[in-house]
């Protein structure tokens, strides 16, 4: 059913990668048929909408914008927030006292 020629456009070739390999491969003429038609159908409608990608779009450049949340990430590997600091030395103390005996 689906041959080895490019597609025609974006609908078929982002039908083609969704079901291609059942239509191919797993599935009878006449079942590979009506998949492939379903899906092309969604994904005719997606583009219409507005919400199928381009092909050929390029990915995002590297300017972005570093928010107060990405710095917050950002330090957490530089001793953590407080909660973390306090967590880290209940830990620390627990440690200590195992090797300690209290009479």
């Amino acid at each position: 059913m689906i041959k080895n020629v490019d597609a025609l456009d974006d609908v078929e070739y982002y039908t083609r990668a969704d079901v291609g390999f059942r239509c191919k491969r797993q599935l009878p003429e006449d079942k590979a048929r009506n998949l492939f038609d379903k899906v092309f159908k969604i994904k005719l409608d997606l583009k219409r909408k507005g919400r199928l990608p381009a092909r050929d779009q390029k990915l995002l450049g590297c300017k972005s914008v570093v928010t107060d949340t990405d710095k917050a990430i950002t330090n957490r590997g530089n001793g953590g927030s407080k909660i973390e600091i306090r967590m880290s030395n209940i830990i620390k103390n627990k440690n200590n006292l195992k090797g300690a005996h209290i009479e």
